[in-house]
């Protein structure tokens, strides 16, 4: 049963309103996101990472509140939630839209944990709450992939500047 909460001066709000009051706010913040990528003509892949953000972290919020979620899993959601909050991490949010590309890994991380645990009832749920686009298991491999093709190209630049330098001196 949906009871109002009640706090002091002000009016009774139940937990369907606030669930209400947030899906409004999702949709604008969605909105602003794409006018935002429009303007600055940032398409292609950034610009999916940069909307698929917005996507992901209503899935976390709904998935936080489904009952069929286990405590354990309920805590890596958490976890994935304020990391994207965070403004510090891996890659800073005021990197637009680099800085969001590490959260959009995180929060799909986390994802395919649900799916690895949970199995098809995992996959259920998931497409059960997915408001985005496409299919969010799909969306979730996509994710994975790209992220691990940037971490080991980066990684096998990285290497190769290291060790091509001192090959080079010894010889």
């Amino acid at each position: 049963m949906d009871e109002p909460v009640r706090q002091a001066g002000l009016p009774a709000v139940t937990v369907e309103a606030q669930a209400a009051r947030a899906e409004r706010h999702y949709a604008r913040l969605r909105r602003r996101a794409s006018r935002w990528l429009a303007e600055h003509r940032l398409g292609g892949l950034r610009g999916e990472m940069v909307l698929l953000l917005p996507d992901l972290f209503m899935l976390l919020i709904r998935l936080l509140r489904d009952g069929r979620i286990a405590a354990g899993l309920k805590v890596q959601l958490l976890a994935a939630s304020a990391y994207v909050i965070a403004p510090f991490d891996l890659v800073p949010d005021f990197l637009v839209p680099a800085g969001l590309s590490d959260d959009v890994v995180a929060v799909a991380y986390v994802l395919g944990r649900v799916v690895a645990i949970m199995g098809q009832a995992g996959e259920d749920v998931l497409r059960e709450h997915w408001a985005g686009s496409g299919d969010i298991l799909e969306q979730v491999r996509r994710v994975a992939a790209v992220a691990d093709r940037v971490v080991n190209g980066w990684a096998l630049r990285w290497l190769r500047r290291r060790f091509a330098g001192r090959q080079g001196k010894r010889r």
